[in-house]
């Protein structure tokens, strides 16, 4: 239907203009001649006659070529094979017509290439280059060059599936190691870093990991390292590392116009891609025994090394290959890729898709790995990341019959070839095979059917084929069974929740190993009923679960804590800080000390002004945390304490820093923000400013002040401190003079910055001196009228308020904790003995401050319970979940959570609560600001 037999007047004529007069008539016949022969042989469309006459216009000695193709016969054939069969070689051609001589050559195309020769060639293609980018752009042209020969190799020279996914797969590894490399060494240059110690992997998975690589795939990749050093006190090394893989993902797949190299994807390491980049090695073998799942198996049987230390690779693959390949399952892996295989087909509309259609490649693939995941333990020579090897082995372990194997190897590599020739076409990433057309007729034709009716018959009855075994190894499972007290506990994910419950009592790892001894078991039984009573009610008995196996995970002794958990009390409160602290479980489930802590019941000695003083930070947040779980402090009394621990902690370090500095007696540290005010969550960060009167009898105070900067930031690790609240912020001066405040307040100072003003607490040094700095403070304020007041601030809350989405901001929401505060600082401002009142009593609240107001145009106490209500949530909702932002999630059962830490009955009660708060205080604003 589409084919011709002749070339087309057209063509002729194109390539006789094209020739001027200076190739001979009888040199041009013949030529034309021998082509018109040779299309004869082949599916010949008006496709092929465009890349024909483009690749032969784009030739830069027309004569020279013509002559050389008739007297090389066999540069016709390339020349018609690859016009027909590849557009994108085609492209190549017309962009490099200079390949053509090359690849002609049959030392050039029928040499054995392979991964070493690749990488050597490389590294002399990029040598000559200077530049980052002039090198990337080096090795995207020795691609696009190699790819040609590969495609010849395949369309060509006919070279089997093997060969050419191994090439495919040879020039890729190539390739991302000696990117990868260049993009770590280019990284280590921008640190100025000569020499390092660090040693990383990257790993490949997926086709990559197989050397079945195709001509369009993604390469997966994941990259870990040893230990992550500190270089040159300035940098950790997973930083270096991560910088690296930014850099790499980002010059593979740039397009540009000398094509691009790989789209990349890391998304496939330890808990995807929401964590790090990459991990050290201890944390990824720690992820895989501890969280790993069950899909996670069948990838890493394609895990491969592309480069970095290889001894570190090879410790890896020893390791985890225990966690591929169990000496038995708890769960059979068939269940899991069964409900892959269902979700695969539940998402593809496509019965041309011969990746994901019942009966194609993945079918061929998850049938084969079943198998090696299931009697891969038993027996180490099923162990081939490659498919096609793989098929063998198992024939030849008589796990596949010899007909299932011969059946799937045909199969694939049937499904193999037509998506190579499919994607060799285009360049396009694309499994789906045409059922008609000239691709269709072109495709058929190629793979060496008649016509395209046998070649879909041939198509479905190897779908049919590769059916009836995948069916025949993913049987029904019958040996999954549940024990009725799990059946009643809502768990979301059953399995995982099997897992673990299994580890808790026997120390079952993934490898399916029991661990612990008889007394452990014992132990853990005695308590196991009040955990499921707990679990039975629980509203999220999945996170209780896991956490307790975490934290068991990381027990020295686990007996000793079941026998701990023996007294109801204690082991209630471990449960409930399970489902509602989060940030208790981060602290205390990897530190000795703090599970110390715990275990000897000292963290619950209720903490006041007198015994906080000793705590280290993350001492004091780990007790803090377990009481507001156990109701022992609540959320406003936390902020006090927190407050309270803070400002004797940093008068210390202070008074110690100022001993021996001429400047002792002229100067004053203050705190700003939620510190100043006393309002601090647990992620609240510190804001500072340093004054001193008399800066210029000073010359050193500058540094003086950065190296107490310093100090005050390494007792506190994990809080943001900063100075940016000072006049000018980052880019000025650390430490200010007290008159040049003066100027400031008078002269420049807008209203949102005295507003920030109206938190400043006295900290340490000279309190006169900081009376005397709080005076010209109020004075500027007296100097502003309550209009301008009022238009800066509504004109900066408007800047402030977050956009919609499915979070509920506590703070940045209309309505929320930012306006409240705004309506505080309204009417401080606009009330300026209040604010002498305020700073010559700290230990009062602003809003008692507020009551004292005579005629008060909304109601105080109502706003101070509703300004309590929203810092008590995100004080409980950080403890819960451990977040780091002022957003709750409207997720049910984690509102349900926070609901009960707060002691409401229902998240719907608690929703209507909030959302009877916002409009309360919208309306307390409107009626300030309006």
């Amino acid at each position: 239907m589409f084919r011709q037999k002749n070339l087309s007047q057209d063509f002729i004529t194109k390539i006789i203009d094209k020739s001027a007069g200076r190739v001979p008539q009888n040199i041009l016949e013949d030529f034309f001649a021998n082509l018109e022969k040779e299309i004869n042989l082949h599916h010949f469309t008006k496709t092929s006659e465009s890349n024909l006459l483009r690749i032969i216009q784009n030739q830069f000695d027309l004569l020279f070529f013509i002559n050389e193709c008739l007297r090389y016969p066999h540069q016709i054939d390339i020349l018609i094979i690859i016009s027909i069969n590849s557009n994108y070689l085609s492209d190549i051609l017309v962009r490099n017509p200079e390949y053509f001589h090359w690849i002609i050559n049959p030392s050039v195309l029928e040499s054995k290439v392979n991964q070493k020769y690749y990488r050597k060639e490389l590294e002399k293609s990029i040598f000559p280059f200077k530049s980052f980018e002039s090198k990337v752009n080096a090795i995207r042209f020795f691609k696009r060059k190699e790819i040609l020969r590969i495609g010849l190799k395949d369309i060509y020279l006919k070279e089997d599936l093997k060969s050419i996914t191994q090439h495919l797969s040879d020039l890729a590894k190539s390739i991302s190691s000696v990117l990868f490399e260049l993009c770590y060494k280019t990284t280590l240059m921008k640190y100025g870093i000569e020499k390092i110690s660090g040693k990383y992997v990257l790993i490949s998975l997926g086709k990559l990991g197989g050397n079945e690589l195709n001509y369009s795939s993604d390469i997966d990749l994941v990259a870990f390292y040893e230990k992550n050093i500190f270089i040159k006190k300035t940098i950790f090394y997973n930083q270096i590392l991560t910088e690296a893989i930014l850099l790499f993902i980002e010059a593979a797949s740039k397009i540009t116009g000398a094509g691009f190299l790989y789209r990349v994807d890391f998304r496939l390491r330890p808990d995807g891609r929401n964590s790090p980049l990459c991990t050290s090695y201890a944390e990824i073998i720690k992820y895989y025994e501890s969280r790993g799942e069950d899909w996670e198996r069948q990838m890493l049987i394609k895990a491969n090394f592309v480069c970095g230390k290889k001894i570190l690779y090879n410790q890896f693959s020893n390791y985890v290959s225990n966690f591929i390949y169990p000496a038995s399952f708890s769960v059979s892996p068939t269940d899991q890729i069964k409900k892959m295989k269902s979700n695969i087909e539940k998402r593809n509309k496509s019965d041309e898709n011969i990746k994901l259609v019942s009966g194609g490649i993945r079918d061929i693939e998850f049938s084969v790995q079943a198998l090696q995941l299931l009697n891969g333990g038993k027996d180490s020579e099923i162990r081939t990341s490659n498919t096609l090897n793989s098929i063998e082995k198992l024939s030849r372990k008589n796990i596949l019959l010899t007909t299932e194997a011969n059946d799937l190897s045909s199969a694939y590599i049937f499904y193999r070839k037509a998506e190579h020739y499919l994607q060799l076409m285009n360049d396009q990433q694309t499994h789906s095979i045409p059922s008609e057309g000239e691709l269709a007729e072109k495709l058929s034709h190629f793979l060496g059917f008649k016509n395209l009716d046998l070649f879909n018959k041939h198509l479905n009855a190897s779908k049919q084929k590769v059916k009836t075994i995948y069916n025949s190894i993913v049987t029904d499972d019958k040996n999954l069974t549940s024990s009725s007290y799990i059946d009643e506990i809502h768990f979301a994910d059953i399995k995982r929740a099997k897992r673990n419950l299994d580890f808790l009592q026997f120390g079952k790892s993934l490898f399916a190993v029991k661990q612990f001894d008889k007394t452990t078991t014992s132990s853990y039984e005695i308590i196991e009923k009040e955990l499921f009573k707990f679990l039975a009610v629980s509203v999220d008995p999945d996170i209780v679960v896991e956490n307790f196996t975490r934290f068991i995970r990381n027990a020295i002794f686990p007996h000793i804590w079941f026998k701990e958990f023996i007294d109801k009390n204690f082991f209630d409160l471990f449960l409930n800080l399970c489902e509602r602290s989060q940030k208790a479980i981060e602290l205390f489930s990897e530190d000795k000390n703090l599970r110390d802590t715990f275990l000897s019941r000292e963290c619950l000695i209720q903490l006041n002004q007198e015994n906080i003083f000793n705590l280290s930070l993350k001492e004091f947040h780990f007790r803090t945390s377990v009481q507001l779980t156990a109701n022992i402090i609540n959320a406003d009394s936390f902020s006090s304490l927190y407050s309270e621990y803070l400002n004797q902690n940093l008068t210390k370090i202070i008074n110690a820093f100022i001993k021996d500095k001429k400047w002792a007696n002229n100067f004053f540290v203050a705190a700003m923000g939620s510190f100043g005010a006393s309002e601090l969550t647990f992620n609240s960060d510190i804001d500072l400013l340093f004054i001193v009167s008399g800066i210029l009898n000073y010359p050193g105070i500058q540094k003086d002040f950065q190296d107490l900067l310093k100090i005050i930031r390494n007792s506190f690790p994990g809080i943001e401190i900063d100075c940016r609240l000072r006049p000018e912020g980052k880019s000025s001066l650390l430490v200010w003079d007290i008159e040049n405040y003066k100027k400031y307040f008078v002269n420049r100072a807008r209203v949102w910055e005295l507003q920030a003003f109206t938190k400043c607490k006295f900290i340490a040094g000279n309190r006169k001196l900081h009376k005397k700095f709080y005076t010209y403070f109020t004075n500027a304020v007296k100097t502003k009228d309550r209009l301008s007041i009022k238009k800066e601030m509504l004109a900066m809350n408007k800047k402030i308020h977050s956009a919609e989405n499915d979070f509920i901001d506590l703070k940045n929401s209309t309505g929320g904790l930012t306006d409240i505060d705004f309506i505080v600082s309204y009417l401080l401002l606009t009330n300026p003995k209040l604010l002498i009142e305020l700073d010559s009593n700290r230990d009062r609240n602003r809003f008692y401050t507020l009551k004292e107001i005579s005629s008060k145009p909304i109601n105080i106490k109502a706003l101070e319970e509703n300004f309590l209500f929203l810092k008590n949530t995100e004080i409980m909702n950080q403890n819960i979940f451990n977040s780091k932002t002022s957003l709750i999630s409207s997720d049910e059962i984690k509102l349900f959570i926070i609901s009960k830490s707060l002691g409401i009955i229902n998240y719907q009660t608690f929703s209507q609560r909030l959302n009877e708060l916002f409009k309360q205080t919208k309306n307390d604003f409107q009626k300030i600001f309006n």
